[in-house]
């Protein structure tokens, strides 16, 4: 019998207790389901993302909570890297026979480098700059297009059916694009400057349908919780508006919070 999403979200209480606890068994979890498993196995051996064990298992409630549920509109992840999650999600939407579209925000390209001195000034002088050193925002210069597209392909997944908007969350011809869209899930992994994630979830959240699923990444340094990393706490902070937004907490997983649309 597969477990559903709801059977947690019924019995969560955001303590440090429980949040230990379900980061230790969706760990565990990924691991008894092979498909999974071997996706998680071949990310870490490969070097193609970052994030927790556990969050493979959550992904494979959240996508079986979509089916089950009827949800209608697209899947958006925000901030690629990769392709760790869109290849999942198409993974498990192969495996559960799940067919909403896969849509992807991604610059595909590495953050500019610059000389050591002009690093050094701008620690000096540029709030929003010590924010990126901060906040992980720099990325090496590799053919990320490439990369995602043969993940895709050693898992035999469609990659054809990916739609990559290439650029950044908050220009304005890439919201012109989704705004036209409707989702059932939005995973928010882009850039973690307090004021870009704002903006990130004030311009997506409402995109949602009313029951739909936002995931924030690197959103857990408020809650409580002792055995996994908690991720930024420019993003953390951020994530403290979306209750107000008409959303509710269901669940915690290490970093990872979701939130649905009410």
């Amino acid at each position: 019998m597969v477990e559903k999403l709801e059977n947690y979200v019924e019995t969560y209480i955001n303590n440090e207790q429980n949040n230990n606890q379900i980061h230790a068994d969706f760990t565990e979890k990924t691991n008894l389901i092979p498909y999974l498993k071997s996706h998680r196995d071949f990310i870490e051996e490969q070097n193609l993302g970052f994030g927790d064990r556990a969050f493979t298992y959550m992904w494979f409630l959240i996508l079986n909570y979509v089916k089950d549920n009827n949800l209608k509109g697209g899947l958006l992840e925000i901030g690629v890297f990769k392709g760790q999650v869109i290849s999942l999600w198409s993974l498990i939407s192969r495996e559960i026979n799940l067919n909403n579209e896969i849509i992807a925000i991604t610059p595909l390209k590495g953050t500019i480098p610059l000389p050591s001195i002009f690093r050094r000034v701008l620690r000096r002088i540029s709030k929003r700059y010590n924010d990126m050193v901060k906040s992980l925002n720099h990325y090496e210069y590799i053919d990320y297009l490439s990369i995602i597209k043969s993940l895709f392909k050693n898992f035999d997944l469609p990659f054809n059916k990916l739609e990559i908007y290439k650029g950044y969350s908050t220009d304005n011809s890439i919201l012109e694009k989704v705004n036209k869209k409707p989702f059932s899930v939005i995973y928010m992994d882009g850039d973690h400057t307090y004021d870009v994630v704002k903006k990130d979830i004030d311009n997506y959240s409402k995109l949602l349908h009313q029951g739909g699923l936002l995931i924030m990444d690197d959103a857990a340094c408020n809650i409580p919780g002792t055995s996994f990393w908690k991720g930024h706490q420019s993003v953390s902070d951020a994530a403290l508006v979306i209750e107000s937004l008409g959303f509710k907490n269901l669940l915690n997983v290490g970093h990872n919070r979701i939130y649905q649309k009410l």
